[in-house]
């Protein structure tokens, strides 16, 4: 979804690795949600964010928005800090302490949680920096797999490595999803990210079953260098 700022002639303000909330002071629920902006960090006037709207009886803020009409205002605050990319591989995770230049980043994506890494792979892949990115996004199905497009750009032109795994599609799958099927194990992680050492950071993102399972398994193959988003 993309929203428009009221300076248009300024950007958003955030910084890869950033988020911000957003809130309807009409909603008749008091609900905050946060949100990784998907555009480029100097876009002007306005920003994209990626929305995981479940639909249920229930009210809640993700279904909400992506009913609103055109010119419908929301507030915003922030920036929040996840990490803090500052470009050719420095990169700062405040939660784990973590401030130093890596020459591989590795990333975990679950399904929509990939837009806490989109800024960041866009920002890498467009911008001339040279630290390598080695992506295993994991989703139940084909449908689950968002802003393919961008990331299959990416790797064409050998900006990125990336491996799309399908842990329930039943149907066949064409040949630009020629990853693995079923449920991610350590193997997986050795094949498709780069190998631990001090040099490579693992990001991971996900549900919070996911998170735990994949930390698990980076320990298991010795990743000493992990930070969960």
């Amino acid at each position: 979804m993309r929203f428009s700022i009221s300076q248009q002639n300024q950007c958003l303000g955030t910084r890869i690795g950033q988020y911000i909330s957003l809130n309807d002071p009409k909603f008749d629920i008091n609900t905050t949600r946060y949100y990784c902006p998907i555009s480029r960090i100097d876009d002007v006037g306005m920003f994209d964010i990626l929305v995981h709207a479940i639909y249920a009886e229930n009210k809640n803020f993700s279904t909400h928005i992506t009913t609103l009409n055109e010119g419908h205002v929301l507030n915003i605050n922030g920036p929040f800090t996840n990490y803090l990319y500052h470009g050719y591989g420095n990169i700062e995770v405040p939660k784990y302490n973590i401030n130093s230049n890596y020459q591989y980043i590795g990333i975990i994506a679950e399904s929509s949680a990939i837009a806490a890494f989109f800024q960041l792979i866009e920002g890498i892949a467009t911008n001339g920096d040279n630290t390598h990115i080695g992506l295993l996004y994991v989703a139940d199905t084909l449908e689950e797999l968002v802003l393919m497009e961008e990331l299959i750009w990416y790797m064409e032109e050998k900006k990125i490595n990336a491996t799309f795994m399908l842990r329930s599609e039943k149907k066949p799958v064409n040949k630009l999803f020629s990853g693995p099927k079923g449920q991610m194990k350590p193997v997986h992680l050795q094949q498709y990210l780069p190998q631990p050492n001090d040099q490579t950071l693992i990001l991971v993102c996900g549900s919070r079953a996911f998170k735990k399972e994949a930390k698990q398994q980076l320990e298991f193959i010795n990743h000493q260098n992990i930070a969960i988003i």
